[in-house]
């Protein structure tokens, strides 16, 4: 068993938070500059033989953007499964509950209404 620091393990939780987020980020900011571009092409009247090659290029950016996103989400899982093989298995260190950390339980809270 993998004896890890539950200091460390926060920070890194932390990180993957925060990365995880500035991924996403970057993804709606790609999606709104293509958007952007295509408006650009239209209000310009650019042929479309013109503008292929850019939205081309544009379209393979973001696709590899979502590859690594994608390497990111599997490494997530990966420090996952070596938490729970680890002494920090029972310890909750920051991951949400659902798709990547299914081991934690959602608490119902009941809300007194009147």
């Amino acid at each position: 068993m993998t004896d890890f620091n539950p200091q460390q393990a926060r920070k890194i939780v932390t990180d993957l938070g925060r990365t995880q987020l500035l991924i996403d980020g970057a993804l709606k900011k790609f999606s709104m500059l293509t958007t952007d571009v295509i408006d650009a092409f239209s209000d310009a009247k650019l042929n479309d033989a013109a503008g292929q090659p850019a939205l081309e290029e544009l379209a393979e950016g973001f696709k590899t953007f979502v590859e690594g996103r994608r390497n990111f989400v599997n490494a997530h899982k990966m420090l996952i499964d070596m938490k729970q093989d680890s002494n920090l298995r029972a310890v909750e260190i920051g991951c949400d509950p659902g798709p990547l950390c299914p081991w934690i339980a959602p608490e119902s809270k009941l809300e007194l209404v009147a």
